[in-house]
């Protein structure tokens, strides 16, 4: 206002008496006017003053909130490898010792019956709580759900997912109450799978690993949308996954590597198998990855070495009861044994952890026609040569034909994609599904480049798992079976039984079951101590004598320079015996190391001579003689399956070095002739049952050959003139070059069925379509198929 004042002009009359109160009127109308413009041109800086501060408060404080959990998590990752350093690993009883105690009449806290993840767990989550545990497995460790699964510890995104769109979906609003209490129980179970995905990450670094996931996006709207939630359509143009993702992130408390996006141009640089070119952008999520099987032993083993009593191949054949009609123990047979008789084990409590196969320990103890809750969901899944896919990085389809997730990661040094989701009845050695192989074949090639035809025959091994879906008899509800775990206790007998879940929470769910078991007994409840499991590591982190410091990052190049190992070797070792490497290799036979071509490294004897150098297998016969006498190893498919992954990558591999695996076994167990003999007939037996592998089985399929590659050949052999496209005279002609003649009016009939919109010609997809659906053709394509494969020349589809 004073500068105002000075900046008016000077008038005489304003200085007189006379015009004093006109001066004074002029001079307030003056200044009040004056007033205002200064306030107005005040306004805009303060509002932008505030908003300056407001937004540098929100952007310090988000840069301090980062920093300190930046700190958090560097000052946590120290404490958890101090922890892992300070471990001193101990002798694992033998077998044969485990047997013995089963048989002492010892009565132990707990009797644990199955030994996958979730017995393994069971057992080690109650002897780390000071309970004597006795834990027995009809076959072998992990020869059920628990090897077969897609090796991811993931935190359940589509569960997330899927709990936000039915919160936020217009039939939630019928009862908000209802769909929020509905999600936080999603919510609980999501947050539960991060601890345990944060637990297996960062405690046992020596078999678990971060993988990044890619999630193509080739639309900027998709259509349909994804999880039918039309707002998802938007989810390219508005950034929402990337959104989600480092929501995700957040979540975990950025204990795994953050999430990013990849251009189309980066994407086709770090992943050049993908459709790059097609690609609007690329983002990428990180997820745990395993060796499933070595992870079951893991925790078998980890057990043991804490005092479990665990031991595969004891089979249960009757549940015993005390007077008043309370589960007290078990009648076992060790299988592994042809000599063997049966014999009781005691126990306070028992436990069933039987996976899918529970309903029948169940009719062990409740009849044969106790009401079924437990259904199988089984998933299949292949495994393509190395080329398919870069080694660092995995790819997930999140809009399948099915609508559910297709993974095609890395593992192992090899490409694995899967999995498809169908209803089935549990069996523990169930044959691979034609049909769900060729499925996966069709549309792991959606997001692939069109220079990449994924063929039958690329399909090194495959598997088929069964998911447990379970639902609790004793409850009152029993609208439906989940996903997540159920842990339920029968009112009379006393037995518990725990089941569901997934691979990522096997902890969680053995802590919760063996808390609940024990709040049921007193004797339990003050013997019991707090739950340690969570801050306990793994066999094969800690002190051994070879390599006193523990584990660490380095540890394969440790292993490398020092046993002069090849580096494929040194890294499997480090990968999956962390610091009991060493023992391994003191099974290898004086005489059989020899040096190397290069001179570089020594060669050690491996399981699968002759392809190793090329195919890379790194398994050597050391391992199969540490395997009998310190995991357990029966037969030769727990080698080749479980010990070692062999079967699981290539069956072909598997069966070709059969005869060696019996041999050493033979020598090692002190098998006669018919023993191994009677060993070798079962293992192949079992082998072609639970593994798929290049040449198809369709006994029970009803597909025909619907892998799009394999068809293309076919047509493009009968598309002798090169035009693209097929008439009824053109295949006449090529099937008479070819020399597989067809039935004039068996040909018109298929020509009919092909020429979907009668335009006289056919194109390739007309002529896959026909391939994969008719069943009026069957002849013709039979004849095509063996005409333009062979090249034979015959006049019946017999001959």
């Amino acid at each position: 206002e004073l500068l105002c004042r000075s900046s008016l002009p000077r008038h005489p009359k304003w200085c007189q008496p006379h015009g004093a109160m006109l001066g004074a009127r002029a001079l307030r109308s003056i200044s009040l006017g004056s007033r205002g413009f200064c306030a107005a041109a005040e306004v805009k800086p303060r509002k932008w003053r505030r908003r300056m501060l407001l937004t540098g408060g929100i952007v310090g404080g988000g840069v301090a909130a980062m920093a300190g959990m930046s700190y958090k998590s560097e000052k946590t990752r120290q404490e958890t490898e101090q922890k892992i350093r300070s471990v001193q690993e101990k002798k694992v009883p033998s077998r044969q010792e485990q047997i013995d105690r089963l048989n002492s009449g010892e009565e132990f806290d707990i009797l644990v019956v199955g030994g996958g993840a979730t017995g393994a767990g069971v057992a080690f989550e109650a002897t780390m709580r000071g309970l004597t545990v006795a834990c027995v497995e009809q076959e072998d460790f992990a020869s059920g759900t628990s090897s077969k699964s897609t090796k991811l510890l993931w935190a359940g995104s589509r569960y997330l997912v899927k709990g936000l769109v039915k919160l936020f979906s217009p039939s939630s609003l019928s009862n908000p109450s209802a769909a929020f209490s509905d999600f936080l129980g999603t919510w609980h179970m999501v947050m539960g799978c991060f601890t345990e995905r944060t637990y297996m990450l960062t405690m046992n670094p020596h078999i678990t690993s971060w993988l990044p996931i890619a999630v193509p996006l080739d639309k900027w709207i998709i259509w349909p949308p994804p999880f039918d939630y039309p707002p998802a359509a938007l989810g390219p143009c508005t950034g929402l996954f990337v959104v989600f993702f480092k929501f995700y992130d957040f979540l975990g408390n950025f204990v795994a590597p953050p999430s990013y996006v990849m251009s189309s141009s980066r994407a086709r640089e770090e992943f050049p198998q993908m459709d790059g070119k097609r690609m609007k952008y690329v983002s990428v999520f990180y997820e745990g990855e395993h060796n499933d099987a070595r992870t079951n032993l893991s925790i078998a083993f980890t057990s043991a070495m804490y005092g479990a009593c665990i031991a595969n191949y004891t089979k249960v054949e009757k549940i015993l009861f005390d007077e008043k009609g309370v589960a007290c123990g078990a009648q076992v047979l060790d299988k592994a044994n042809p000599d063997a008789k049966v014999f009781d084990v005691k126990a306070k409590k028992v436990i069933y952890c039987g996976g899918p196969f529970t309903d029948g320990l169940r009719q062990l103890s409740e009849g044969e026609d106790v009401k079924k809750v437990v259904n199988g969901s089984g998933g299949t899944h292949i495994v393509l040569p190395p080329y398919y896919c870069p080694r660092n990085i995995g790819m997930v389809d999140m809009m399948t034909s099915r609508g559910s997730f297709l993974f095609f990661i890395p593992w192992e040094g090899y490409t694995l994609v899967g999995t498809t989701d169908v209803k089935t009845m549990p069996d523990l050695h169930h044959e691979v599904p034609e049909d769900e192989i060729q499925y996966i074949i069709n549309e792991c090639e959606k997001y692939l480049s069109p220079n990449l035809k994924v063929r039958r025959r690329d399909v090194m091994s495959a598997w088929y798992g069964i998911r447990p879906l379970c639902g609790d008899p004793n409850a009152k509800d029993q609208s439906s079976a989940s996903r997540d775990h159920v842990v339920s206790h029968h009112p009379t007998n006393g037995i518990t039984f725990v089941s569901g879940g997934k691979w990522t929470t096997w902890r969680e769910m053995a802590e919760d079951g063996v808390e609940q078991v024990i709040e049921r007994s007193a004797y339990l409840k003050k013997k019991a101590g707090p739950s340690k499991t969570l801050e306990t590591p793994l066999l094969g982190t800690g002190q051994t004598k070879e390599f006193p410091q523990g584990f660490h990052e380095n540890l394969a190049v440790e292993l490398s320079q020092k046993y002069d190992l090849a580096f494929d070797v040194a890294q499997h070792l480090a990968r999956n015996y962390g610091t009991r490497a060493g023992d391994v290799l003191k099974y290898v036979e004086e005489g059989q190391v020899k040096g190397s071509r290069s001179g570089l490294y020594k060669h050690y004897p491996r399981l699968y001579e002759g392809a190793a150098a090329t195919t890379g297998y790194p398994y050597l016969e050391a391992e199969v003689r540490y395997a009998i006498d310190n995991e357990y190893a029966v037969t030769p498919n727990d080698i080749l399956a479980r010990r070692t992954r062999l079967a699981f990558l290539n069956s072909t591999a598997a069966k070709l070095c059969l005869p060696r695996v019996v041999e050493i076994m033979a020598e090692s167990l002190g098998w006669s002739e018919a023993r191994a003999l009677k060993e070798f007939e079962n293992a192949e037996v079992l082998l072609a049952k639970d593994f798929g592998g290049p040449v198809p089985n369709k006994a029970n399929a009803l597909m025909r050959t619907a892998c799009t590659a394999d068809v293309k050949e076919v047509f493009d052999a009968i598309d002798t003139q090169k035009n693209g496209t097929l008439s009824k005279s053109g295949i006449a002609k090529a099937a008479e070059e070819l020399g597989f003649p067809l039935n004039p009016s068996a040909l018109s009939k298929a020509v009919k069925e092909m020429d979907s919109d009668s335009k006289g010609e056919v194109s390739f997809p007309e002529f896959l379509a026909w391939w994969n659906s008719s069943k009026e053709g069957t002849e013709v394509r039979k004849k095509i198929f063996l005409g333009v494969r062979t090249g034979s020349k015959w006049r019946t589809v017999e001959e």
